[in-house]
């Protein structure tokens, strides 16, 4: 498994070999978990093993596209899909949300979205969840963790922005008030009532330009579907040592390895 150390003993600012803030106040949630809907009967997959990343185009007809496809995410950034600079065009709100944990990682439904404008298109965010490690990786170096913000328009299509998670010398107000109730195992989720700025937890620049990358991909996880729109941005969301820590040990190994980039750029 590619886990953060546990000895790690000195702040990582940068990525990390794949071989290898915000001041705000943090929402309250409720304390009493709530229930999460059962799981439809789909195939078990996992990120290593029986059932890993090399297994889930034929687990399923369905996810046949996981092997085959040639527009599957994630991708090493940086190569042939480069760098620009933009303008992150996310119209960002506060938001009640629930987070849960669904087995696979940690996933906030989010009750009022946000808007992004990608490629002229609208679309609302409707959750965000974890990886770890990052699942892009910039010139072959992975992030400790990576953020993903999942869109959807009114034809159902799909946009993602991808935010990398690195470890800064603090700790992150505003992420440590989700931290602190995170859901640890499986079926348990919470309710956060109180109404959390979702641009203040990405620590968004807002209509600043900054480097992004953007490529169209796939979902990164079974059925792999192609036709999302990816906005990566170069620039990391900081955490503290301790609080990334307290992350993978509720993520555990969570992240599909790196798809051939192909024609794409």
């Amino acid at each position: 498994m590619r886990c953060l150390p546990a000895l790690l003993l000195v702040a990582v600012a940068g990525p990390l070999s794949v071989a290898a803030q915000s001041h705000a106040p943090a929402a309250k949630p409720d304390h009493k978990p709530v229930a999460h809907a059962p799981a439809s009967h789909a195939p078990h997959w996992t990120y290593e093993g029986k059932g890993g990343p090399k297994d889930w185009g034929r687990l399923d007809p369905a996810w046949a596209i996981c092997s085959t496809g040639h527009e599957q995410s994630p991708i090493d950034l940086g190569g042939p899909v480069a760098s620009h600079k933009a303008r992150i065009e996310e119209r960002f709100t506060s938001s009640p949300f629930v987070l849960f944990h669904n087995g696979h990682t940690v996933q906030a439904a989010l009750e009022k979205p946000s808007e992004l404008l990608a490629e002229g298109a609208k679309f609302q965010a409707i959750q965000f969840h974890f990886h770890h490690p990052s699942e892009h990786t910039i010139r072959g170096k992975a992030y400790p963790g990576e953020l993903h913000l999942v869109h959807k328009n009114a034809k159902g299509e799909l946009a993602v922005l991808g935010v990398f998670i690195a470890i800064g010398p603090k700790d992150n107000a505003l992420f440590e008030g989700m931290l602190s109730r995170i859901p640890r195992h499986e079926g348990d989720s919470v309710k956060f009532a109180a109404p959390v700025d979702i641009g203040m937890l990405l620590d968004d620049h807002h209509d600043e330009l900054e480097d992004v990358y953007t490529y169209h991909g796939s979902l990164t996880t079974p059925p792999c579907s192609e036709g999302v729109r990816w906005t990566v941005r170069a620039r990391p969301l900081q955490v503290s040592l301790r609080q990334m820590q307290r992350l993978v040990e509720v993520l555990g190994e969570s992240a599909r390895p790196v798809q051939p980039v192909y024609a794409r750029h």
